[in-house]
């Protein structure tokens, strides 16, 4: 045979096997693209996809890091995704960013409707990758838009230390499957953790309601006893409500209870739990608090309910309310005690507070502290 045509066939061979292992190669990248894209249509929970998003996403595709923005367009994204898990928002301060429609409009209008790859997409984008630690390892890029039919949602950045690993019409399908399947996945996640806060909501205060507070308040008083914070729990109590709802109606005592849910919320954080316990008393969890801060904040609380004028129907008069603090960290002693019994300890002890305030002439705080009510 001659030479020349042995040489060429081995060198068609040679061009034969590289195609072959590219494309068993391809086959093996498209199956662990779709597997994990079918992962992160499954999730269930915010925490799942965090970690499918940030922490898996980088495992398994070998990459540097990744980052996620999201554009808050119901002004509720970060309280939904965190679910208010101030530990995972530290963990991930820097990798998950939160775009405000009016504050970052000029950034999201800077989004690309399209995959951005390699130099473009760090040269468009660095802003995403500011306060990584690992900035200066970054080499190449690939940007992916988070896409809801014409709305941008957010937007993925791929990370790597290759500089070759990202590069314009490289892989850009199997790219746009992962982010329309994230797209997908974060819209659904937010969606449902919507719809499990209204069944949470107290239906004539929007306040939450007693069934959230219960399973809130247990998890809130392990998390501070984890961290050796103090936890301080209030009960309020709208004074002679019942002369309220006799003297001018029930639609007014409605709008009475409303108005003090929106009272209680201004002087609180939004990490505080607010919640309507029954009738005309509301229950507060305050993590991470001191008894004197709590204090004070029931002392402001309760100045702003009496001192303000209510108009409803016309009808104009003034309401006060009755405060009951308890402590935790008051309770806590070298006996160990169950979840169940320190939450309905520091309930109980909160509810007898609230009891001394009133009989002690209501409008005011009073304070159980080392088995004595204190009022003020």
């Amino acid at each position: 045979m001659d030479e020349s045509i042995y040489e060429k066939n081995r060198e068609l061979q040679r061009k034969l096997d590289h195609l072959l292992k590219q494309a068993r190669a391809n086959e093996k990248k498209q199956e662990l693209y779709e597997t994990f894209g079918f992962e992160i249509i499954g999730a269930s929970t915010p925490k799942q996809l965090r970690d499918l998003l940030l922490s898996q996403t980088v495992e398994r595709f070998q990459l540097l890091d990744v980052v996620l923005c999201l554009v808050d367009y119901h002004k509720d994204t970060e309280r939904l995704f965190f679910e208010r898990d101030e530990e995972a928002q530290l963990s991930y301060e820097n990798k998950l960013l939160i775009l405000d429609t009016l504050k970052d409009a000029e950034i999201i209008h800077s989004l690309a409707g399209h995959p951005v790859l390699g130099v473009e997409a760090l040269k468009n984008y660095r802003w995403m990758i500011a306060n990584l630690k690992n900035r200066n390892q970054v080499k190449s890029a690939a940007f992916l838009p988070l896409l809801r039919g014409e709305q941008i949602i957010g937007a993925l950045l791929l990370l790597s230390q290759d500089p070759h690993r990202y590069q314009v019409g490289i892989g850009t399908l199997f790219l746009q499957k992962i982010s329309a399947m994230a797209a997908v996945a974060i819209e659904n996640c937010l969606n449902q953790q919507r719809l499990k806060e209204i069944s949470y909501q107290d239906v004539l205060t929007q306040a939450y309601n007693r069934r959230y507070f219960d399973l809130r308040f247990k998890d809130e008083i392990a998390r501070c006893m984890r961290w050796d914070d103090d936890l301080i729990c209030m009960f309020l109590d709208v004074d002679h409500f019942k002369k309220i709802n006799d003297t001018h109606g029930h639609q007014t005592g409605d709008l009475v209870l409303r108005y003090m849910v929106g009272v209680i919320k201004e002087q609180v954080r939004s990490c505080d739990i607010v919640a309507r316990y029954g009738g005309e008393e509301f229950v507060v969890a305050l993590p991470s608090t001191t008894l004197q801060a709590a204090h004070e904040i029931a002392e402001r609380l309760r100045q702003a309910v009496c001192s303000t004028a209510l108009n409803f129907h016309d009808k104009q008069f003034t309401v006060s309310i009755s405060i009951g603090i308890a402590s935790l960290r008051s309770l806590l002693t070298a006996q160990q005690h169950d979840a169940d019994f320190i939450c309905n300890t520091l309930l109980d002890r909160a509810d007898q507070a609230l009891y001394a305030a009133k009989s002690g002439g209501r409008n005011q705080v009073a304070v159980y502290a080392d088995a004595d009510l204190v009022a003020h």
